[in-house]
Formats: C-alpha cells, structure tokens, sequence
C-alpha cells in the first residue's frame, strides 16, 4: 500500500545518497517490508547526511505518519535535523 510512495521518495534522493545504500532500503519494498525499506531509508538520510527540502521532509513526515510509525523514534526523529530550508 506504501511502496508506491516508498519508491517515489526513494527516487528524490538518487544523486545524494549513494547508489548501493539507495538500491538496498528500496530492495526492501520488493518484499513487502514497507516499514523496514523506510526505516533503512531514513537510517542512511541521517547517517550519511543526505539533506532534505523542506517539501521532502514534508513527505516522508506525512509518510511516517500514515504508515503508523512513531516519529519521535530513531532514526525518524533525527529528520527534522537534515532539513535545509
């Protein structure tokens, strides 16, 4: 139900996250692990600071949320923080 959004989100950061770190969250998608792809995600935006548009970080917040996920958990709530508006 996500992995449409995932994978659309995902495609934003080609070029500013590195290509095997961007494949193996999306990899996730492909078998029906939403959650954990989107975690993964998240883990390396943060890890390997991948800065965010204020309209990214709008949209993966929006996703978080309506995937049922706790934004005030890591790595989630270290995303606000790579925002460069």
């Amino acid at each position: 139900m996500y992995s449409e959004r995932i994978l659309v989100f995902g495609v934003k950061l080609k070029g500013r996250l590195d290509t095997l770190f961007l494949e193996g969250a999306l990899d996730y998608v492909k078998h029906h692990e939403e959650n954990l792809a989107l975690e993964i995600l998240c883990d390396h935006i943060c890890e390997y600071d991948v800065f965010l548009s204020g309209e990214e970080f709008d949209e993966v917040r929006l996703l978080i949320v309506d995937m049922g996920l706790d934004m005030n958990t890591a790595p989630f709530k270290y995303l606000e923080g790579m925002v460069r508006r």
